[in-house]
């Protein structure tokens, strides 16, 4: 039984009566390969869902003569609000904008449009509606329109098991996934397990739990560094804007710092940039720069910006336990005893970014910290990881079962596997070959508390 999932006739009828359309996602693919900057596809690991672009010199789909015969999903939560880490800013920009109001309803000037909204409503914006940690609506569609989209794209392949992380946020989202994958009946036909994400817990979905060395801080120097460069001059060209309209009021760079995580927020809850009153203030360079920061900060706390190669050794519990999956699928069943063909695991942005660090994919030359920004970086978070992202790797049989390859799509999209093994237009690669390579070797070799481990983690 999937615990905790809603059960009430309402739901149930909302789920029966939730129309197809709804698995479009936010952007169209169309519109992430045209030159028109979409601002909700440059917001790092805080972007709303949208397909990732097919890189140019790769196809869709499958060599002919083969099909997917195995699938092992490893699906982020939804849109989420704001996290510890970034709720004070946020919360230190409406208090300083609400201990203003006197100033803000009366302007000396008209605003710039986009800031009349600080002078209407009896002025000042609130925080209050961005919850902290809780899945949003916008996240709750997201994971029934992928659990809808992955029963279309693989009808042929069937399991009644989930796996998820334990927080609240990535339960919540297999719990919508299993809705628009298994139907109404979905509490009584599948099983959810949730696996803790505890301190010292083994586990592929939060392995960093288990690395004791491991800080998030880790990241936190190179955003540091690139915030230096970047918000100084946008909080200064913001005052010079308003100093005729506002006389006193002054923006610091902490305060822009809460503006644009209020854009990705309001994003996250209502929806649309249009909805979004932050979103409004910044342009196509200031919101570049926000991405390259969540980009640095990503690759730093969980790429290859950790120290003493610790990345690559937390993602190899996962590329162990996909190996398995490929080559000992006999060990894998169903709980009707049929064999299993696709694992379906809920977890986090940090579980594939360590994924993809181990197997060397995404990876730069150098990723300077105070820039310049190289526009056609790998490691780009808003591709790989934003909310609700979906890696899928997929065990391909070709020739009546004579050869088998690997693939990997991000996001819908194919990833180039060339780093780890030769590969075909569709971006894989013959899975002998991918299991030959000395990164999954190594993988494959670590074990949690090994020379290896430790020597990247600590005892």
């Amino acid at each position: 039984m999937l615990s905790g999932l809603p059960k009430s006739a309402a739901l149930l009828l909302l789920l029966q009566f939730v129309t197809l359309s709804l698995c479009t996602p936010l952007t169209s693919r169309a519109s992430s390969s045209s030159s028109k900057f979409v601002l909700e596809q440059h917001l790092g690991n805080l972007s709303p869902y949208f397909d990732a672009p097919v890189p140019a010199h790769l196809s869709l789909g499958v060599p002919s003569g083969c099909h997917v015969s195995q699938v092992s999903l490893i699906h982020r939560h939804g849109s989420r609000g704001p996290i510890s880490q970034e709720i004070g800013t946020i919360r230190n920009l409406s208090y300083y904008l609400n201990n203003n109001t006197a100033l803000l309803t009366s302007p000396k000037a008209p605003p710039p449009p986009q800031f009349a909204f600080l002078a209407e409503n009896g002025g000042g914006w609130s925080a209050a509606d961005l919850k902290q940690d809780d899945l949003t609506a916008v996240g709750r569609r997201e994971l029934f329109d992928h659990g809808v989209r992955f029963r279309l794209d693989y009808p042929h392949h069937n399991t009644s098991t989930l796996l998820a992380g334990q927080q609240d946020r990535v339960v919540e989202s297999a719990q919508w996934f299993a809705a628009g994958y298994f139907g109404k009946d979905y509490n009584a036909t599948a099983t959810l397990n949730v696996i803790s994400e505890s301190l010292g817990v083994k586990s592929y979905i939060t392995p960093m739990e288990t690395c004791k060395n491991w800080t998030y801080s880790s990241g936190g120097k190179p955003v540091s560094d690139w915030g230096q460069v970047y918000l100084p001059p946008i909080a200064k060209q913001f005052n010079r804007q308003l100093q005729g309209v506002w006389p006193g009021l002054n923006f610091t760079e902490d305060n822009v710092h809460g503006m644009l995580w209020a854009c990705a927020y309001e994003l996250a809850q209502l929806g649309s940039v249009e909805k979004s009153r932050w979103c409004r203030v910044f342009g196509e360079d200031e919101v570049k720069q926000f991405e390259y920061e969540l980009d640095l900060l990503m690759r730093g706390a969980f790429g290859y910006g950790l120290p003493n190669g610790s990345g690559q050794v937390m993602g190899s519990l996962f590329v162990s336990n996909l190996t398995e999956r490929l080559t000992k699928a006999e060990n894998f069943k169903e709980p009707d005893g049929k064999q299993k063909t696709v694992w379906l695991d809920f977890a986090h942005d940090t579980t594939i970014d360590l994924i993809l660090t181990t197997l060397g994919l995404a990876a730069d030359r150098s990723f300077p910290v105070q820039g310049p920004v190289n526009p056609n970086r790998n490691w780009r978070t808003s591709y790989q990881v934003p909310f609700a992202a979906q890696m899928e790797w997929r065990k391909v049989t070709c020739d009546a079962g004579k050869n088998e390859m690997i693939q990997l799509h991000l996001n819908k999209a194919p990833v180039d596997l060339s780093p780890v093994c030769k590969v075909d237009g569709f971006g894989g690669c013959l899975l002998k070959d991918f299991l030959a390579n000395e990164k999954v070797h190594k993988a494959n070799a670590v074990q949690v508390g090994d020379a290896a481990w430790t020597a990247a983690c600590g005892r």
